[in-house]
């Protein structure tokens, strides 16, 4: 990861921190895998990731309204989601 890149990116979308770059990254190398999944292959706790999660799942992260990401419900099992990017945060990780 090129954390100089990373902080002018965040510094071109003002709402995205770096640790939501970084979430958005690690869900990139990861779609489809589930929150427990994510916080293992990035080292954060599990609460911290699910916050992060819930914030670009809401659209309250980058401009107001923009999903990042879409979450579906594991088929065999609804208490498991999965997560995946939106177009949009891929043209914005493009930029990386």
């Amino acid at each position: 990861m090129n954390t100089k890149k990373l902080v002018n990116l965040s510094n071109q979308y003002p709402r995205l921190t770096v640790r939501t770059l970084a979430t958005l990254m690690a869900i990139g190398e990861n779609e489809g895998c589930s929150v427990s999944e994510l916080s293992q292959f990035m080292g954060v706790n599990e609460k911290n990731v699910a916050t992060t999660i819930r914030r670009l799942e809401e659209g309250r992260a980058g401009n107001p309204g923009d999903k990042l990401i879409k979450v579906k419900q594991y088929p065999d099992d609804k208490r498991f989601k999965l997560i995946y990017l939106t177009a949009k945060a891929r043209r914005i990780l493009q930029k990386l």
